[in-house]
Protein backbone atom coordinates (compact mmCIF):
# COMPACT_ATOMS: atom_id res chain seq x y z
CA UNK A 1 0.00 0.00 0.00
CA UNK A 2 1.45 3.37 -1.03
CA UNK A 3 1.32 6.33 1.30
CA UNK A 4 -0.36 9.48 0.01
CA UNK A 5 2.15 11.77 -1.68
CA UNK A 6 1.79 14.44 1.00
CA UNK A 7 3.11 11.92 3.55
CA UNK A 8 6.10 11.25 1.29
CA UNK A 9 6.76 14.98 1.05
CA UNK A 10 6.44 15.37 4.81
CA UNK A 11 8.78 12.45 5.46
CA UNK A 12 11.31 13.81 2.94
CA UNK A 13 11.18 17.18 4.71
CA UNK A 14 11.58 15.39 8.04
CA UNK A 15 14.94 14.00 6.85
CA UNK A 16 16.28 17.54 6.47
CA UNK A 17 15.00 18.56 9.87
CA UNK A 18 16.57 15.48 11.50
CA UNK A 19 19.90 16.05 9.71
CA UNK A 20 20.01 19.65 10.95
CA UNK A 21 19.15 18.54 14.47
CA UNK A 22 21.91 15.89 14.27
CA UNK A 23 24.48 18.51 13.22
CA UNK A 24 23.37 20.74 16.07
CA UNK A 25 24.31 18.33 18.84
CA UNK A 26 27.44 16.52 19.94
CA UNK A 27 25.62 14.39 22.53
CA UNK A 28 26.07 10.73 21.45
CA UNK A 29 22.81 9.55 23.02
CA UNK A 30 20.87 12.30 21.23
CA UNK A 31 22.65 11.50 17.96
CA UNK A 32 21.70 7.82 18.29
CA UNK A 33 18.06 8.78 18.86
CA UNK A 34 18.08 11.11 15.85
CA UNK A 35 19.75 8.44 13.70
CA UNK A 36 17.04 5.96 14.76
CA UNK A 37 14.30 8.45 13.83
CA UNK A 38 16.07 9.09 10.52
CA UNK A 39 16.25 5.35 9.81
CA UNK A 40 12.54 4.92 10.57
CA UNK A 41 11.71 7.80 8.23
CA UNK A 42 13.85 6.28 5.46
CA UNK A 43 12.03 2.96 5.95
CA UNK A 44 8.65 4.69 5.57
CA UNK A 45 9.80 6.45 2.42
CA UNK A 46 11.06 3.22 0.89
CA UNK A 47 7.88 1.36 1.85
CA UNK A 48 5.77 4.07 0.22
CA UNK A 49 7.02 3.09 -3.22
CA UNK A 50 6.84 6.80 -4.12
CA UNK A 51 10.25 8.07 -3.00
CA UNK A 52 11.61 9.48 -6.23
CA UNK A 53 14.33 11.93 -5.21
CA UNK A 54 17.30 11.33 -2.93
CA UNK A 55 17.78 13.97 -0.25
CA UNK A 56 20.47 16.58 -0.80
CA UNK A 57 23.75 16.10 1.05
CA UNK A 58 22.78 18.64 3.69
CA UNK A 59 19.64 16.59 4.35
CA UNK A 60 21.68 13.45 5.00
CA UNK A 61 23.53 12.28 8.08
CA UNK A 62 27.25 11.55 7.88
CA UNK A 63 27.79 8.26 5.99
CA UNK A 64 28.71 6.34 9.14
CA UNK A 65 25.31 7.26 10.63
CA UNK A 66 23.17 6.71 7.53
CA UNK A 67 20.93 3.63 7.56
CA UNK A 68 22.08 0.79 5.30
CA UNK A 69 18.62 0.71 3.72
CA UNK A 70 19.23 4.21 2.32
CA UNK A 71 22.29 3.07 0.36
CA UNK A 72 20.64 -0.19 -0.66
CA UNK A 73 17.71 1.77 -2.07
CA UNK A 74 19.55 4.59 -3.84
CA UNK A 75 22.52 2.56 -5.09
CA UNK A 76 20.50 -0.35 -6.46
CA UNK A 77 20.71 -1.03 -10.18
CA UNK A 78 18.05 0.90 -12.07
CA UNK A 79 15.67 -0.95 -14.35
CA UNK A 80 14.04 0.36 -17.47
CA UNK A 81 15.11 2.02 -20.70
Amino acid sequence: MNLPSNNVAQDAEQLGWLAAKFRGTRDEAERRKIAKDYSETVSRLIASGSWEEAPSFEDQLPDAWMPKAFFDYWLRPQTGP
